[in-house]
């Protein structure tokens, strides 16, 4: 089986949406299924405690791409017909057909589940509104949705913004609109001092991850900011690699308590320092392309991995839902035998086959046929 080649594509950045999505998985199909009682797996609960900012990693990445394609084209007459059409064939038909899916299963009843978020909201992307609104998650499956509904408002937003700014003034009013974020966030926080899902899932409120990748997308187009950037790294590369190491021990530490809830932790200061790292991190890869980071994250699984990311998030929960409750149990599944842990092992094989079935038949094709449209 061959896979579609898409123009443009560097290895080293499929690798981090790797990562991004295998810290997705670890966080949902394997962590919560770990004994309590054995110390191999608290060790590994504690040592993990970040796992759940894959998510924030891909809005870094996001940023990142999307801030990058929109700076290099921002003249031309043809950028939005282009860009939306390009997104609408890369998001909608994936999305709509796992929602198809879980429409059906709702709707019957499937194993008892049911939602609380009408679907409506998740057809028009808005279903982190209704969190934010009820205060509370959905079905697991849907429950995911409300990151792509993060992506899907900053589309929205994103080329009218870039294309009204300009080049000079646009890392000076990014960094304002992160700033903002933090500023309501903390605002929040005062007036709801127990936190609120709001802080967590609202674009506006989160638009500081999405901003930190938009200036490594300018810095990265900017020769004056990459001769700084590169002076910085070789001037003090030991502070570096030291002040990300004490950041990533003490958010550790701190384990960010709830963070679905808007934890004051998250608020003040733990948001705005994920996004930092992993801007931190993006720009290294970028910009000075360490060899050795740059072969570990071009390992061929890694990169395979990272191009499968987006269908493997949209259905990875649904088909691992499926999976533990034909074969596992269903409740009380836990990861405490061989056969436990080939179940597991079977629900990854699963995505990871569904995944490279959609990259073969439906995300390639409609990648290359919107690449048909030229800028």
């Amino acid at each position: 089986m061959t896979t579609p080649t898409q123009p443009n594509r560097i290895a080293e950045l499929d690798g981090l949406r790797g990562v991004a999505i295998a810290s997705v998985l670890w966080q949902h199909m394997v962590k919560p299924y770990m004994p309590e009682d054995h110390p191999l797996a608290r060790w590994l609960q504690a040592s993990t405690a970040l796992s759940w900012t894959g998510v924030d990693l891909f809005f870094v990445l996001s940023g990142f791409f999307i801030g990058g394609i929109l700076m290099d084209h921002r003249s031309s007459p043809r950028l939005w017909r282009v860009f939306y059409t390009r997104r609408g064939l890369r998001i909608i038909p994936v999305y709509y057909l796992v929602l198809l899916v879980l429409g059906i299963v709702l709707h019957w009843q499937i194993d008892g589940a049911h939602n609380y978020t009408p679907l409506w909201a998740y057809a028009l992307f808005v279903p982190n509104i209704a969190y934010a609104y009820t205060g509370s998650w959905d079905y697991f499956p849907l429950g995911v949705f409300w990151t792509l509904a993060i992506e899907e408002q900053f589309y929205l937003l994103a080329p009218w913004a870039v294309r009204a700014i300009s080049p000079e003034r646009l890392p000076w009013i990014v960094a304002s609109l992160a700033l903002l974020a933090w500023a309501m966030r903390a605002a929040l926080l005062l007036a709801y001092p127990h936190g609120l899902l709001a802080t967590h899932v609202l674009m506006p409120l989160r638009m500081d991850t999405l901003a930190a990748g938009v200036l490594v997308a300018w810095m990265v187009r900017n020769e004056a900011a990459r001769a700084f950037f590169h002076r910085m790294c070789a001037r003090w590369s030991a502070g570096l690699v030291a002040s990300g190491a004490v950041a990533l021990i003490a958010l550790t530490r701190l384990t960010l308590v709830a963070p679905e809830n808007g934890s004051a932790e998250l608020c003040l200061y733990g948001y705005a320092a994920i996004a930092a790292v992993f801007a931190l991190f993006l720009a290294i890869v970028t910009i000075e392309r360490p060899p050795v980071l740059v072969r570990l994250l071009s390992l061929g699984p890694l990169v395979q991995l990272g191009r499968y990311s987006y269908f493997i998030y949209v259905a990875h929960s649904f088909i691992e839902l499926k999976i533990i409750g034909w074969l596992g149990g269903g409740v009380g599944f836990t990861l405490d035998s061989p056969a436990a842990l080939g179940v597991m092992l079977l629900a990854l094989a699963a995505t990871w086959g569904a995944a490279a079935l959609s990259w073969r038949y439906i995300e390639g094709p409609l990648i290359a046929l919107g690449h048909r449209y030229q800028y």
